[in-house]
Protein backbone atom coordinates (compact mmCIF):
# COMPACT_ATOMS: atom_id res chain seq x y z
CA UNK A 1 0.00 0.00 0.00
CA UNK A 2 2.74 2.53 0.87
CA UNK A 3 4.65 1.65 -2.65
CA UNK A 4 1.09 2.83 -4.50
CA UNK A 5 1.04 5.68 -2.52
CA UNK A 6 4.59 7.19 -3.62
CA UNK A 7 3.97 6.38 -6.62
CA UNK A 8 0.95 8.35 -7.03
CA UNK A 9 2.38 10.88 -5.26
CA UNK A 10 4.67 11.53 -7.95
CA UNK A 11 1.73 12.67 -9.99
CA UNK A 12 1.93 15.87 -11.38
CA UNK A 13 -1.04 18.32 -10.63
CA UNK A 14 -2.01 17.90 -13.96
CA UNK A 15 -2.03 14.44 -14.42
CA UNK A 16 -4.11 13.82 -11.74
CA UNK A 17 -7.05 16.61 -13.31
CA UNK A 18 -6.63 14.54 -16.77
CA UNK A 19 -7.12 11.18 -14.59
CA UNK A 20 -10.03 12.76 -12.75
CA UNK A 21 -11.67 14.23 -16.41
CA UNK A 22 -11.12 10.84 -18.00
CA UNK A 23 -13.31 9.42 -15.08
CA UNK A 24 -15.53 11.65 -14.89
CA UNK A 25 -16.62 11.48 -18.77
CA UNK A 26 -16.44 7.38 -18.52
CA UNK A 27 -18.69 7.69 -15.31
CA UNK A 28 -20.69 10.39 -17.18
CA UNK A 29 -21.04 8.11 -20.51
CA UNK A 30 -22.33 5.24 -18.39
CA UNK A 31 -25.13 7.54 -16.17
CA UNK A 32 -26.58 8.87 -20.27
CA UNK A 33 -27.15 5.26 -21.25
CA UNK A 34 -28.98 4.27 -17.44
CA UNK A 35 -32.67 5.35 -16.54
CA UNK A 36 -32.62 8.61 -13.99
CA UNK A 37 -34.35 6.50 -11.44
CA UNK A 38 -32.67 3.57 -11.67
CA UNK A 39 -35.46 1.19 -13.17
CA UNK A 40 -34.91 -0.12 -16.70
CA UNK A 41 -38.24 -0.57 -18.73
CA UNK A 42 -38.11 -3.67 -21.83
CA UNK A 43 -37.30 -0.61 -23.99
CA UNK A 44 -34.47 0.84 -23.15
CA UNK A 45 -33.20 -2.49 -21.90
CA UNK A 46 -33.16 -3.47 -25.87
CA UNK A 47 -32.23 -0.37 -26.96
CA UNK A 48 -29.36 -0.61 -24.60
CA UNK A 49 -29.12 -4.05 -26.03
CA UNK A 50 -28.43 -2.99 -28.97
CA UNK A 51 -26.65 -0.02 -28.83
CA UNK A 52 -23.15 -1.91 -26.95
CA UNK A 53 -24.05 -5.16 -28.95
CA UNK A 54 -20.54 -5.83 -30.45
CA UNK A 55 -22.12 -8.30 -33.45
CA UNK A 56 -24.31 -5.63 -34.47
CA UNK A 57 -21.25 -2.60 -34.57
CA UNK A 58 -19.24 -5.59 -36.37
CA UNK A 59 -22.19 -5.76 -39.10
CA UNK A 60 -22.74 -1.95 -39.14
CA UNK A 61 -18.81 -1.60 -40.22
CA UNK A 62 -20.02 -4.24 -43.12
CA UNK A 63 -22.43 -1.70 -44.01
CA UNK A 64 -20.09 0.89 -44.23
CA UNK A 65 -17.41 -1.17 -46.38
CA UNK A 66 -20.34 -2.00 -48.75
CA UNK A 67 -21.56 1.53 -48.85
CA UNK A 68 -17.45 2.49 -49.60
CA UNK A 69 -17.27 -0.94 -52.66
CA UNK A 70 -20.44 0.65 -54.02
CA UNK A 71 -19.26 4.32 -54.01
CA UNK A 72 -16.14 3.52 -56.09
CA UNK A 73 -18.10 1.08 -58.18
CA UNK A 74 -19.65 3.99 -59.33
CA UNK A 75 -17.01 6.43 -59.79
CA UNK A 76 -15.45 3.64 -62.36
CA UNK A 77 -17.83 5.16 -64.89
CA UNK A 78 -15.75 7.95 -64.39
CA UNK A 79 -12.50 9.02 -66.64
CA UNK A 80 -9.38 8.73 -64.92
CA UNK A 81 -6.91 11.31 -65.02
CA UNK A 82 -3.08 10.77 -63.69
CA UNK A 83 -0.74 13.60 -64.08
CA UNK A 84 3.29 12.44 -64.08
CA UNK A 85 6.39 14.26 -63.08
CA UNK A 86 9.87 13.24 -63.53
CA UNK A 87 13.02 14.11 -63.31
CA UNK A 88 16.68 12.66 -64.57
CA UNK A 89 20.44 13.48 -64.35
CA UNK A 90 23.04 11.73 -66.60
CA UNK A 91 26.43 11.32 -67.32
CA UNK A 92 28.79 10.02 -70.47
CA UNK A 93 27.06 9.18 -73.72
CA UNK A 94 23.29 9.98 -73.78
CA UNK A 95 20.72 10.80 -75.68
CA UNK A 96 19.49 13.68 -75.61
CA UNK A 97 15.87 13.98 -75.09
CA UNK A 98 15.17 17.25 -76.76
CA UNK A 99 17.07 16.40 -79.85
CA UNK A 100 17.22 12.46 -79.82
CA UNK A 101 20.83 12.44 -80.75
CA UNK A 102 24.06 11.50 -78.94
CA UNK A 103 26.18 13.45 -76.74
CA UNK A 104 28.42 12.90 -74.22
CA UNK A 105 27.70 15.43 -71.49
CA UNK A 106 26.08 15.98 -67.99
CA UNK A 107 22.20 15.88 -69.17
CA UNK A 108 19.61 17.32 -66.56
CA UNK A 109 15.95 16.71 -67.82
CA UNK A 110 12.42 17.16 -66.65
CA UNK A 111 9.34 14.97 -68.19
CA UNK A 112 5.79 16.08 -67.85
CA UNK A 113 2.48 14.40 -68.26
CA UNK A 114 -1.42 14.63 -67.93
CA UNK A 115 -3.09 11.40 -69.16
CA UNK A 116 -6.96 10.63 -68.87
CA UNK A 117 -8.45 7.89 -69.68
CA UNK A 118 -12.45 6.47 -70.11
CA UNK A 119 -13.82 3.42 -70.56
CA UNK A 120 -16.80 3.18 -73.07
CA UNK A 121 -17.72 -0.40 -73.74
CA UNK A 122 -16.72 -3.10 -71.41
CA UNK A 123 -19.41 -6.08 -71.76
CA UNK A 124 -21.66 -3.87 -69.13
CA UNK A 125 -19.31 -5.05 -66.23
CA UNK A 126 -19.29 -1.79 -64.50
CA UNK A 127 -23.07 -1.58 -64.50
CA UNK A 128 -23.25 -5.23 -63.13
CA UNK A 129 -20.84 -4.34 -60.97
CA UNK A 130 -22.65 -1.85 -59.23
CA UNK A 131 -25.75 -3.68 -59.36
CA UNK A 132 -23.80 -6.24 -57.15
CA UNK A 133 -22.21 -3.96 -54.75
CA UNK A 134 -26.25 -2.14 -54.32
CA UNK A 135 -27.27 -5.56 -53.76
CA UNK A 136 -24.42 -6.48 -51.09
CA UNK A 137 -25.41 -3.10 -49.19
CA UNK A 138 -28.50 -4.25 -49.02
CA UNK A 139 -27.77 -7.66 -47.77
CA UNK A 140 -25.70 -6.59 -45.33
CA UNK A 141 -28.19 -3.77 -44.04
CA UNK A 142 -30.92 -6.45 -43.64
CA UNK A 143 -28.10 -8.49 -41.74
CA UNK A 144 -27.93 -5.84 -39.25
CA UNK A 145 -31.97 -5.49 -38.82
CA UNK A 146 -31.84 -8.87 -38.37
CA UNK A 147 -29.58 -9.37 -35.19
CA UNK A 148 -30.90 -6.03 -33.92
CA UNK A 149 -34.15 -8.41 -33.97
CA UNK A 150 -32.87 -11.63 -32.61
CA UNK A 151 -31.10 -9.12 -29.93
CA UNK A 152 -34.33 -7.72 -29.08
CA UNK A 153 -35.99 -11.36 -28.71
CA UNK A 154 -33.31 -12.57 -26.77
CA UNK A 155 -33.22 -9.13 -24.03
CA UNK A 156 -37.57 -9.24 -23.95
CA UNK A 157 -37.31 -13.07 -23.06
CA UNK A 158 -34.71 -12.43 -20.23
CA UNK A 159 -37.11 -9.22 -19.43
CA UNK A 160 -40.06 -11.92 -18.68
CA UNK A 161 -37.79 -14.10 -16.73
CA UNK A 162 -36.80 -11.41 -14.60
CA UNK A 163 -40.64 -10.75 -14.03
CA UNK A 164 -41.58 -14.28 -13.51
CA UNK A 165 -38.83 -14.50 -10.64
CA UNK A 166 -39.57 -11.43 -9.28
CA UNK A 167 -43.28 -12.69 -9.39
CA UNK A 168 -42.56 -16.37 -7.42
CA UNK A 169 -40.47 -14.22 -5.38
CA UNK A 170 -43.55 -12.23 -4.57
CA UNK A 171 -45.64 -15.85 -3.77
CA UNK A 172 -43.29 -17.04 -1.69
CA UNK A 173 -42.76 -13.88 0.01
CA UNK A 174 -46.75 -13.94 0.99
CA UNK A 175 -46.42 -17.98 1.57
CA UNK A 176 -43.89 -16.94 4.67
CA UNK A 177 -46.55 -13.76 5.86
CA UNK A 178 -49.10 -16.25 5.84
CA UNK A 179 -47.73 -19.36 7.56
CA UNK A 180 -46.48 -17.06 10.32
CA UNK A 181 -49.83 -15.51 10.98
CA UNK A 182 -51.34 -18.95 10.95
CA UNK A 183 -48.62 -20.34 13.41
CA UNK A 184 -49.47 -16.97 15.68
CA UNK A 185 -52.90 -18.26 15.96
CA UNK A 186 -51.25 -22.28 16.06
CA UNK A 187 -49.21 -21.33 19.40
CA UNK A 188 -51.93 -18.96 20.90
CA UNK A 189 -54.60 -22.39 20.24
CA UNK A 190 -51.45 -24.44 22.12
CA UNK A 191 -51.26 -21.95 25.23
CA UNK A 192 -54.75 -22.39 25.90
CA UNK A 193 -54.17 -26.00 25.72
CA UNK A 194 -56.93 -26.43 22.66
CA UNK A 195 -54.44 -28.21 20.70
CA UNK A 196 -51.21 -30.52 21.05
CA UNK A 197 -47.88 -29.21 20.53
CA UNK A 198 -46.99 -31.51 17.48
CA UNK A 199 -49.18 -28.92 15.57
CA UNK A 200 -46.86 -26.22 16.06
CA UNK A 201 -43.95 -27.77 15.73
CA UNK A 202 -45.36 -29.07 12.03
CA UNK A 203 -45.90 -25.34 11.27
CA UNK A 204 -42.87 -24.46 12.55
CA UNK A 205 -41.18 -26.94 9.81
CA UNK A 206 -43.47 -25.49 7.25
CA UNK A 207 -42.56 -21.98 7.88
CA UNK A 208 -38.63 -23.43 7.89
CA UNK A 209 -39.82 -24.47 4.00
CA UNK A 210 -41.42 -21.87 3.17
CA UNK A 211 -38.48 -19.05 3.96
CA UNK A 212 -36.32 -21.38 2.35
CA UNK A 213 -38.11 -21.20 -0.96
CA UNK A 214 -37.96 -17.54 -0.39
CA UNK A 215 -34.04 -17.87 -0.59
CA UNK A 216 -34.27 -20.10 -3.43
CA UNK A 217 -36.48 -17.66 -5.12
CA UNK A 218 -34.69 -14.79 -4.42
CA UNK A 219 -31.83 -16.46 -5.62
CA UNK A 220 -33.39 -17.15 -8.99
CA UNK A 221 -33.99 -13.83 -9.11
CA UNK A 222 -30.48 -12.66 -8.95
CA UNK A 223 -29.82 -14.90 -11.62
CA UNK A 224 -32.17 -13.89 -14.24
CA UNK A 225 -31.00 -10.06 -13.69
CA UNK A 226 -27.73 -11.13 -14.43
CA UNK A 227 -28.66 -13.10 -17.07
CA UNK A 228 -30.45 -10.05 -18.74
CA UNK A 229 -27.60 -7.77 -18.20
CA UNK A 230 -24.97 -9.94 -19.74
CA UNK A 231 -27.81 -10.13 -22.80
CA UNK A 232 -27.69 -6.68 -22.56
CA UNK A 233 -23.64 -6.52 -22.46
CA UNK A 234 -24.28 -4.46 -19.03
CA UNK A 235 -21.78 -4.48 -16.19
CA UNK A 236 -23.49 -6.64 -13.46
CA UNK A 237 -24.67 -4.44 -11.02
CA UNK A 238 -26.28 -5.20 -7.97
CA UNK A 239 -29.06 -2.54 -7.80
CA UNK A 240 -30.48 -3.19 -11.29
CA UNK A 241 -33.92 -3.40 -11.20
CA UNK A 242 -36.56 -3.59 -14.11
CA UNK A 243 -39.45 -1.99 -14.15
CA UNK A 244 -42.82 -3.83 -12.60
CA UNK A 245 -45.94 -5.15 -14.52
CA UNK A 246 -48.27 -6.62 -12.55
CA UNK A 247 -49.01 -10.05 -13.22
CA UNK A 248 -52.76 -9.04 -14.13
CA UNK A 249 -51.95 -6.91 -16.73
CA UNK A 250 -50.07 -9.37 -18.72
CA UNK A 251 -53.54 -10.94 -20.34
CA UNK A 252 -53.22 -14.33 -21.96
CA UNK A 253 -55.16 -14.32 -25.34
CA UNK A 254 -55.73 -17.63 -27.04
CA UNK A 255 -53.29 -18.52 -30.63
CA UNK A 256 -55.76 -17.17 -33.26
CA UNK A 257 -53.04 -17.60 -36.34
CA UNK A 258 -52.59 -20.98 -38.13
CA UNK A 259 -48.60 -21.91 -38.88
CA UNK A 260 -49.25 -21.43 -42.47
CA UNK A 261 -50.35 -17.44 -41.95
CA UNK A 262 -47.80 -16.89 -39.58
CA UNK A 263 -45.42 -18.77 -41.71
CA UNK A 264 -46.64 -16.50 -44.81
CA UNK A 265 -46.10 -13.10 -42.93
CA UNK A 266 -42.87 -14.32 -41.55
CA UNK A 267 -41.49 -15.29 -45.19
CA UNK A 268 -42.57 -11.62 -46.17
CA UNK A 269 -40.99 -9.82 -43.31
CA UNK A 270 -38.16 -11.95 -41.53
CA UNK A 271 -34.96 -10.03 -42.56
CA UNK A 272 -33.12 -13.40 -43.08
CA UNK A 273 -35.00 -14.35 -45.49
CA UNK A 274 -34.85 -11.27 -47.13
CA UNK A 275 -31.13 -11.34 -46.92
CA UNK A 276 -31.57 -14.81 -47.98
CA UNK A 277 -33.55 -13.56 -51.57
CA UNK A 278 -30.80 -10.67 -52.25
CA UNK A 279 -27.97 -12.87 -52.46
CA UNK A 280 -29.63 -14.58 -55.18
CA UNK A 281 -29.75 -11.64 -56.55
CA UNK A 282 -25.96 -10.87 -56.02
CA UNK A 283 -24.95 -14.10 -57.58
CA UNK A 284 -26.58 -13.54 -61.03
CA UNK A 285 -24.94 -10.03 -61.26
CA UNK A 286 -21.99 -12.04 -60.47
CA UNK A 287 -22.61 -14.57 -63.73
CA UNK A 288 -22.83 -11.36 -65.82
CA UNK A 289 -20.05 -9.68 -64.72
CA UNK A 290 -17.97 -13.01 -65.52
CA UNK A 291 -20.48 -13.14 -68.99
CA UNK A 292 -18.48 -9.63 -69.76
CA UNK A 293 -15.32 -11.05 -70.37
CA UNK A 294 -16.24 -12.67 -73.18
CA UNK A 295 -17.35 -8.94 -75.04
CA UNK A 296 -14.51 -6.78 -76.76
CA UNK A 297 -13.88 -3.29 -74.39
CA UNK A 298 -13.39 -0.02 -76.02
CA UNK A 299 -11.27 2.73 -74.23
CA UNK A 300 -11.01 6.53 -75.03
CA UNK A 301 -7.56 8.22 -74.14
CA UNK A 302 -6.48 11.24 -73.96
CA UNK A 303 -2.44 13.28 -72.74
CA UNK A 304 -0.31 15.85 -72.82
CA UNK A 305 3.22 15.49 -72.79
CA UNK A 306 6.13 18.33 -72.68
CA UNK A 307 10.01 17.92 -71.52
CA UNK A 308 12.84 19.71 -70.61
CA UNK A 309 16.43 18.84 -71.23
CA UNK A 310 19.51 20.97 -70.10
CA UNK A 311 21.52 19.90 -72.86
CA UNK A 312 19.06 21.77 -75.45
CA UNK A 313 20.26 24.88 -77.42
CA UNK A 314 18.74 27.49 -79.87
CA UNK A 315 20.81 28.78 -82.38
CA UNK A 316 20.42 32.47 -83.99
CA UNK A 317 21.57 34.13 -86.81
CA UNK A 318 24.66 36.62 -86.57
CA UNK A 319 23.93 38.30 -89.88
CA UNK A 320 27.74 37.18 -90.81
CA UNK A 321 28.07 35.10 -94.05
CA UNK A 322 30.88 32.64 -94.31
CA UNK A 323 32.04 31.35 -98.24
CA UNK A 324 31.80 28.15 -98.88
CA UNK A 325 33.76 27.01 -102.34
CA UNK A 326 32.06 24.47 -103.91
CA UNK A 327 33.99 22.46 -107.35
CA UNK A 328 32.47 20.25 -109.95
CA UNK A 329 33.72 18.80 -113.37
CA UNK A 330 32.48 19.04 -116.87
CA UNK A 331 33.83 18.06 -119.72
CA UNK A 332 35.53 21.58 -120.94
CA UNK A 333 37.31 21.73 -116.97
CA UNK A 334 36.68 22.32 -113.76
CA UNK A 335 34.16 25.13 -112.79
CA UNK A 336 34.15 26.78 -108.84
CA UNK A 337 31.52 28.41 -107.43
CA UNK A 338 31.27 30.22 -104.16
CA UNK A 339 28.56 29.91 -101.61
CA UNK A 340 27.83 32.15 -98.69
CA UNK A 341 26.31 30.28 -95.60
CA UNK A 342 24.66 32.44 -92.92
CA UNK A 343 26.19 31.85 -89.43
CA UNK A 344 24.83 30.93 -86.39
CA UNK A 345 25.60 30.98 -82.88
CA UNK A 346 24.29 29.31 -79.93
CA UNK A 347 22.07 30.43 -77.23
CA UNK A 348 20.42 29.30 -73.99
CA UNK A 349 16.97 27.20 -74.17
CA UNK A 350 15.13 28.59 -71.34
CA UNK A 351 12.90 26.33 -69.07
CA UNK A 352 9.84 27.74 -70.40
CA UNK A 353 10.25 27.89 -73.73
CA UNK A 354 11.59 24.38 -73.87
CA UNK A 355 7.98 23.25 -72.11
CA UNK A 356 6.07 25.49 -74.41
CA UNK A 357 7.63 24.12 -77.66
CA UNK A 358 7.71 20.31 -77.12
CA UNK A 359 4.67 20.33 -76.11
CA UNK A 360 2.24 17.60 -77.60
CA UNK A 361 -1.24 15.83 -77.35
CA UNK A 362 -2.80 12.51 -78.47
CA UNK A 363 -6.06 11.30 -78.51
CA UNK A 364 -6.46 7.55 -78.88
CA UNK A 365 -8.93 5.07 -79.37
CA UNK A 366 -7.67 1.54 -77.61
CA UNK A 367 -10.09 -1.90 -78.36
CA UNK A 368 -9.47 -5.07 -76.87
CA UNK A 369 -11.01 -7.61 -78.02
CA UNK A 370 -10.44 -11.27 -76.35
CA UNK A 371 -9.73 -14.32 -78.33
CA UNK A 372 -8.38 -16.86 -75.89
CA UNK A 373 -7.55 -16.52 -72.33
CA UNK A 374 -7.17 -20.18 -71.13
CA UNK A 375 -11.23 -21.11 -70.30
CA UNK A 376 -10.70 -18.16 -67.75
CA UNK A 377 -13.70 -16.36 -68.64
CA UNK A 378 -15.86 -19.93 -69.11
CA UNK A 379 -14.53 -20.96 -65.83
CA UNK A 380 -15.24 -17.75 -64.21
CA UNK A 381 -18.82 -18.33 -65.60
CA UNK A 382 -19.07 -21.85 -64.41
CA UNK A 383 -18.16 -20.45 -60.74
CA UNK A 384 -20.27 -17.96 -60.73
CA UNK A 385 -23.36 -20.36 -61.85
CA UNK A 386 -22.44 -22.49 -59.03
CA UNK A 387 -22.40 -19.70 -56.15
CA UNK A 388 -25.45 -18.93 -57.39
CA UNK A 389 -27.21 -22.19 -57.42
CA UNK A 390 -25.29 -22.59 -53.48
CA UNK A 391 -27.04 -19.15 -52.22
CA UNK A 392 -30.55 -20.53 -53.93
CA UNK A 393 -30.17 -23.65 -52.00
CA UNK A 394 -29.09 -21.42 -48.72
CA UNK A 395 -32.17 -19.62 -49.02
CA UNK A 396 -34.58 -22.86 -49.32
CA UNK A 397 -32.53 -23.81 -46.12
CA UNK A 398 -33.76 -20.77 -44.83
CA UNK A 399 -37.41 -21.12 -45.16
CA UNK A 400 -37.18 -24.46 -44.18
CA UNK A 401 -35.81 -23.66 -40.73
CA UNK A 402 -37.91 -20.96 -40.53
CA UNK A 403 -41.04 -23.34 -41.20
CA UNK A 404 -39.54 -25.76 -38.51
CA UNK A 405 -38.85 -22.96 -36.13
CA UNK A 406 -42.23 -21.58 -36.49
CA UNK A 407 -43.93 -25.04 -36.18
CA UNK A 408 -41.85 -25.80 -32.87
CA UNK A 409 -42.87 -22.30 -31.59
CA UNK A 410 -46.68 -23.23 -32.21
CA UNK A 411 -46.69 -26.14 -30.60
CA UNK A 412 -44.73 -25.09 -27.28
CA UNK A 413 -47.14 -22.24 -27.56
CA UNK A 414 -50.29 -24.24 -27.89
CA UNK A 415 -49.40 -26.72 -25.05
CA UNK A 416 -48.00 -23.56 -22.60
CA UNK A 417 -51.34 -22.50 -23.61
CA UNK A 418 -53.53 -25.57 -22.29
CA UNK A 419 -51.30 -25.77 -19.62
CA UNK A 420 -51.99 -22.25 -18.17
CA UNK A 421 -55.99 -23.04 -18.72
CA UNK A 422 -55.09 -25.83 -16.73
CA UNK A 423 -53.03 -24.18 -13.96
CA UNK A 424 -56.02 -21.68 -13.31
CA UNK A 425 -58.89 -24.64 -12.89
CA UNK A 426 -55.96 -26.29 -10.66
CA UNK A 427 -55.95 -23.11 -8.72
CA UNK A 428 -59.53 -22.49 -8.20
CA UNK A 429 -60.08 -26.59 -6.74
CA UNK A 430 -57.29 -25.67 -4.42
CA UNK A 431 -58.11 -22.75 -3.35
CA UNK A 432 -61.00 -24.22 -2.21
CA UNK A 433 -59.80 -27.04 -0.96
CA UNK A 434 -57.88 -25.00 1.51
CA UNK A 435 -60.46 -22.67 2.51
CA UNK A 436 -62.59 -25.48 3.52
CA UNK A 437 -59.59 -27.40 4.95
CA UNK A 438 -59.07 -24.13 7.07
CA UNK A 439 -62.39 -23.85 8.07
CA UNK A 440 -62.25 -27.32 9.58
CA UNK A 441 -58.90 -26.50 11.34
CA UNK A 442 -59.87 -23.23 12.90
CA UNK A 443 -63.26 -25.27 13.82
CA UNK A 444 -61.36 -28.15 15.28
CA UNK A 445 -62.51 -30.92 12.67
CA UNK A 446 -59.13 -31.28 10.90
CA UNK A 447 -55.75 -32.04 11.95
CA UNK A 448 -52.76 -30.01 11.43
CA UNK A 449 -51.54 -32.41 8.58
CA UNK A 450 -54.25 -31.95 6.58
CA UNK A 451 -54.42 -28.27 6.91
CA UNK A 452 -50.73 -28.03 5.74
CA UNK A 453 -51.00 -30.56 2.93
CA UNK A 454 -53.96 -28.47 1.62
CA UNK A 455 -51.66 -25.16 2.14
CA UNK A 456 -48.84 -26.94 0.13
CA UNK A 457 -51.24 -27.66 -2.62
CA UNK A 458 -52.69 -23.95 -2.97
CA UNK A 459 -48.89 -22.25 -2.76
CA UNK A 460 -47.53 -24.75 -5.52
CA UNK A 461 -50.67 -24.24 -7.19
CA UNK A 462 -49.88 -20.25 -7.04
CA UNK A 463 -46.21 -20.85 -8.34
CA UNK A 464 -47.64 -23.43 -10.48
CA UNK A 465 -49.95 -20.86 -12.10
CA UNK A 466 -47.21 -18.34 -12.33
CA UNK A 467 -45.21 -20.09 -13.96
CA UNK A 468 -47.42 -21.30 -16.71
CA UNK A 469 -48.47 -17.86 -17.49
CA UNK A 470 -44.93 -16.65 -18.08
CA UNK A 471 -44.05 -19.62 -19.85
CA UNK A 472 -46.97 -18.87 -22.25
CA UNK A 473 -46.09 -15.08 -22.20
CA UNK A 474 -42.63 -16.48 -23.78
CA UNK A 475 -43.62 -18.70 -26.08
CA UNK A 476 -46.62 -16.49 -27.31
CA UNK A 477 -43.32 -13.70 -27.57
CA UNK A 478 -41.55 -15.35 -30.19
CA UNK A 479 -44.75 -16.00 -32.40
CA UNK A 480 -45.42 -12.33 -31.77
CA UNK A 481 -41.73 -12.17 -33.71
CA UNK A 482 -42.19 -14.35 -36.14
CA UNK A 483 -45.67 -12.23 -36.85
CA UNK A 484 -43.61 -9.08 -37.65
CA UNK A 485 -44.99 -8.15 -34.27
CA UNK A 486 -42.73 -4.57 -32.73
CA UNK A 487 -41.08 -6.08 -29.88
CA UNK A 488 -40.29 -1.85 -29.00
CA UNK A 489 -40.70 1.27 -30.27
CA UNK A 490 -37.50 2.24 -32.34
Amino acid sequence: MTQVFVRASKIRPSAWLILLLILASVGFSQAQDKPADGVWSLEECIKYAIKNNVTVMQNELQVDLATSNLQQSRASRYPSVNASASQALSWGRNIDPGSNQFITQRINSNNFGLQASVPIFNGMQIHNTIKQNQTTLEVNQLNVKQIRNTTALLVATNYLNVLLNKELLNVAEKNVASTKEQLDRTEKLFNAGSIAENDVINLRATLANNELAVVNARNQLDIAKANIQQAMNYPIAGDFEVEDVPIESLTVNAIESTTSQIYSIAEKTQYNIRSADKNIESSQYGIEIAKAGRYPTLNLTGSLFTLYSSAARRFEPTGNLSPNFVGFSDPEGTTRFILYNPEFTQISYPFGDQLSDNFRQQVSLNLNIPIFNGWQVRNQIARSTINKRNAELQAQTARNQLRIDIENAYVTAKSAYNTYEARVKQLEAQELAFITNEKRYNAGAANVVDFNIARINRDNARSDLVRAKYDYLFRKKVLDFYEDKPLYNE
